[in-house]
């Protein structure tokens, strides 16, 4: 007859082997960085997925137009006397809420911090174009890391990727062009 003490070695090997089995499968799960841009009117459609791994190896090669070593040049970004890291450090320990509303009679704009996420909602009445942009704070505090004020870290932001779930980024609706951005397991654009 199997004792409980006797019997303990086993079920924690068993446990064990499980356990490292479980986490072996999880971290091989490959992240891809999806996107598919459609329009209604000429049927034409684009898909692109690539695996995260591939993006943080390929964004640091490319040295064209605006990117750079993995950070692009967004421009004129005016930040004189702004503290855009203290600003997002704020931002990270407020409480979640609405922070910003716009609405007139050519668009409605909503910024908000919802779930441990920037989220952004634009609606532009006269070209009936809808924009909603979800970025985990990993992310956004991602995107400004060892940049300059006129800056964004793209090869960090994709590194920071692999670490959130399954997520829609960007989603663009209009008349003309629909687009999507997200990030799944999945080696496929199906939704």
């Amino acid at each position: 007859m199997t004792t409980v003490k006797s019997a303990f070695p086993a079920v924690a090997l068993s446990s064990a082997i499980l356990l490292a089995a479980t986490l072996a499968v999880a971290a091989s799960a490959t992240r891809y960085l999806h996107v598919k841009v459609t329009n209604p009117t000429t049927h034409e459609l684009v898909r692109v997925n690539v695996p995260l791994t591939l993006a943080e190896k390929v964004i640091p090669a490319i040295n064209h137009g605006e990117l750079r070593d993995g950070k692009v040049h967004i421009g004129n970004l005016n930040a004189d006397k702004v503290n855009v890291r203290a600003i997002l450090d704020a931002l990270k320990t407020a409480p979640e809420g609405e922070f910003v509303t716009v609405q007139n009679t050519g668009d409605d704009v909503r910024v908000a911090k919802e779930h441990g996420q920037v989220v952004v909602h634009v609606i532009d009445k006269e070209s009936k174009e809808n924009v909603d942009v979800t970025v985990p704070w990993d992310v956004v505090e991602a995107l400004v890391s060892d940049t300059t004020e006129d800056q964004l870290n793209v090869e960090a932001a994709v590194k920071a990727l692999e670490t959130v779930g399954d997520t829609t980024l960007v989603r663009v609706s209009g008349h003309e062009e629909n687009v999507r951005v997200w990030v799944d397991s999945r080696n496929t654009d199906t939704e």
